[in-house]
């Protein structure tokens, strides 16, 4: 049995922090319904497609769902969906603050007919700001990206505020299915995009605000031993040694050991950190990892995706999955906690555009005559 069987979530988010949430708790077990207007969810189109309508983003972030096509707009579309909710542990939606209220499904609505459902709303900025954004937009207006000490603001490889608040779903959801357990009521959870860039900087405002009260430079993202620097063939180390016993081994392996007692001369913090770029750029990236060899001292390559795909960090911890299916073999990067029990699987691809539609609502009653008149109606 795994952690989250018989748990049934009804996920009716379109982006990727609604998705990336629902994903996780289908692999550790969950039955998770994918709900979408009959159009389909844009990330289905998005470059590049296995086949029409099955993005590789799709397959990826959709699996472990069933789905399930319904057009909310109509009365029928909003009652089925009700019935959907009348006996589910979770719900995850992604929509705009009062959207789903035009249509009667509502926390408090939804609430009066199932008491112990656990929503959980996932928007950009809370449920008392109606101004749209994707992540790009929220980590700029969270400070997160103005990298002042690196000289501009970047677009981030991750998308942060979307899989953090994915996760913070995740962990929320969890929590109040453990707090049911001692109330047998569920409860509304309010996830913002925006609320989880800046609690990220836990370390970043902490310092600011130190700086503020006792006048002392603020310590920044980076240090002379904290940082990343280019080798002589373009490439990257990263210099991670803040503990003094590896700040002491990395002085040995530069040739700098009259260092090793101005790990914290943060007075002429341009000028250690100018000595040991120009240490670094003596050598090739391979030439340093030689040097370094089986030495542990937080001293590592900055590594391509692929090569971070490839290595034996990776192999060792199981990460990378493939199955076989009738869009051919797909691959899958696993769920990323281990546990000693039952672990995560894939245990069925991404769903076709309704492809469970029947199947569920004939599990809800509605017999072939009424399906097929939904259909007709394009209320499925």
């Amino acid at each position: 049995m795994q952690a989250l069987e018989g748990i049934k979530v009804i996920d009716f988010s379109k982006w990727l922090p609604g998705q990336y949430c629902g994903m996780l708790l289908g692999d550790y077990g969950a039955e998770v319904i994918k709900i979408e207007d009959i159009k389909g969810d844009s990330t289905r189109n998005f470059f590049p497609e296995k086949a029409t309508g099955m993005s590789y983003w799709h397959l990826m972030l959709n699996r472990n769902k069933r789905g399930f096509a319904v057009d909310i707009r109509q009365k029928q579309g909003q009652e089925i969906l009700l019935k959907l909710l009348q006996d589910a542990d979770v719900f995850l939606e992604g929509f705009r603050p009062g959207y789903l209220a035009r249509y009667g499904l509502d926390y408090e609505t939804v609430y009066a007919i199932n008491p112990r459902l656990v929503y959980c709303s996932i928007t950009g900025f809370g449920q008392h700001c109606h101004k749209p954004a994707h992540d790009l937009n929220v980590v700029g207006l969270a400070g997160l990206n103005s990298l002042d000490d690196t000289g501009g603001a970047c677009v981030p490889e991750v998308q942060v505020s979307a899989i953090g608040s994915g996760l913070n779903a995740l962990s929320a959801v969890c929590m109040a299915l453990l707090a049911r357990e001692r109330t047998g009521s569920g409860q509304y959870l309010d996830v913002s995009l925006f609320a989880t860039a800046l609690s990220m900087q836990v370390t970043g405002i902490s310092s600011r605000w130190g700086s503020e009260e006792t006048g002392a430079a603020e310590f920044g993202r980076t240090a002379h031993y904290y940082n990343i620097y280019r080798t002589k063939d373009n490439r990257y180390l990263t210099v991670g040694t803040i503990e003094p016993k590896f700040w002491q081994r990395f002085c040995s392996l530069i040739g700098c050991e009259e260092l090793t007692e101005r790990q914290y001369d943060f007075a002429h913090e341009q000028e250690m950190k100018q000595i040991i770029a120009d240490k670094i750029a003596e050598h090739t990236l391979q030439e340093w990892l030689q040097l370094i060899g089986d030495e542990e001292f937080c001293v590592t390559p900055v590594c391509t995706l692929q090569e971070a795909l490839q290595s034996e960090l990776t192999r060792r911890q199981k990460l990378l999955l493939a199955e076989d299916s009738d869009l051919g073999r797909l691959r899958y990067i696993g769920a990323p906690v281990k546990f000693s029990g039952q672990q995560a699987s894939v245990r069925r691809r991404a769903p076709l555009l309704g492809e469970h539609t029947k199947e569920i609502l004939t599990e809800l009653g509605y017999s072939e005559k009424e399906i097929a008149v939904l259909f007709k109606q394009r209320v499925i």
